[in-house]
């Protein structure tokens, strides 16, 4: 990318009217992004982006008739070939075509199949299953998603009917990029579904986590780090959810503090994100990077719970 490309995309950050111009915006569509300059986290960023385009553009054939009633198979293709037929011209053969068109037909009918399945109710989640769940968590249960451990107290309420509840203790500090903690919901056991029920995933042990409540709120039923409403971290008072799940994604995804040398895992620690560009940097998606606490440089990470939403970054 020319440094001429680096200053039309940031004069369209800075100057919002620019976002909403069309010649600019497609003047930009077409600069190369500064992979030089993207950070430690571009993988990521470039994985999760890949994952919601292959979604919109499998979305982009399904009828919204099909969304009141499941289409067959010939009924689906007959009209994604007019449609692929279209969209690619002469670049392919017609065998290519009734090749391309048979494979999308299928992934949109999975697609509406998910829709029509997030009508189905789940299932209460059994004493056995809970038990069994804890047992494969081992004598020290942790998060699945970001290593804190469980107490001994949200143990207890994880297995016993709501009126026989203990009392969770609030920590009286919280760490402001990963605010666990403000209140009894955060560091209870939570049963979440690593691929989200309303996406179809399957209702059963094998897709269930232990996880705090904290961490099944931020997760929501999101898969990529673009799922949810981004805000800049600059115009917050304090971090959003946003922030939070990208916090939270890149912790559950990486799993492992990621210092030299350093055998620290989500499995026996609970994690923390730092900007890899040092301790006084805003922290961003492409600049979060998982350490344990031995290798956190932050300083100001605690707050006073009772202060969270006072505090300004």
């Amino acid at each position: 990318m020319t440094v001429m490309g680096i200053n039309k995309i940031c004069s369209g950050h800075l100057i919002p009217e620019l976002c909403w111009d069309w010649d600019s915006h497609h003047e930009i569509s077409s600069i190369k992004p500064p992979e030089l300059l993207m950070g430690v986290r571009k993988d990521l960023l470039q994985g999760d982006i890949y994952i919601e385009w292959f979604r919109w553009i499998i979305e982009q054939f399904i009828e919204r008739e099909y969304l009141h009633k499941a289409p067959s198979f010939p009924f689906v293709f007959e009209s994604i070939y007019k449609e692929i037929s279209a969209l690619v011209g002469m670049q392919i053969s017609d065998e290519q075509k009734i090749s391309l068109s048979k494979h999308v037909s299928k992934l949109v009918i999975d697609r509406v199949s998910l829709y029509h399945n997030k009508k189905s109710i789940r299932k209460a989640v059994s004493l056995e299953t809970k038990l069994a769940l804890l047992d494969i968590y081992g004598k020290k249960p942790r998060c699945w998603l970001t290593g804190y451990q469980f107490t001994k107290e949200a143990i207890f309420n994880f297995t016993e009917p709501k009126s026989e509840h203990l009392a969770l203790k609030l920590p009286v500090y919280v760490d402001r990029l990963k605010p666990i903690g403000l209140n009894e919901r955060d560091i209870s056991i939570e049963i979440d579904h690593l691929h989200p029920f309303s996406q179809g995933g399957a209702d059963d042990i094998g897709n269930y986590r232990l996880v705090c409540g904290w961490a099944n709120k931020i997760k929501s039923d999101s898969i990529t780090g673009y799922s949810t409403a981004q805000k800049h971290i600059c115009m917050d008072s304090y971090p959003s959810n946003g922030l939070y799940y990208w916090v939270l994604r890149l912790i559950g995804l990486r799993r492992k503090c990621e210092h030299p040398s350093c055998n620290k895992t989500i499995e026996n620690n609970e994690l923390r994100v730092r900007s890899s560009l040092g301790k006084s940097k805003l922290i961003n998606p492409l600049n979060m990077q998982v350490v344990c606490e031995d290798h956190d440089d932050l300083d100001d990470r605690f707050i006073l719970s009772s202060k969270f939403n006072d505090f300004t970054l």
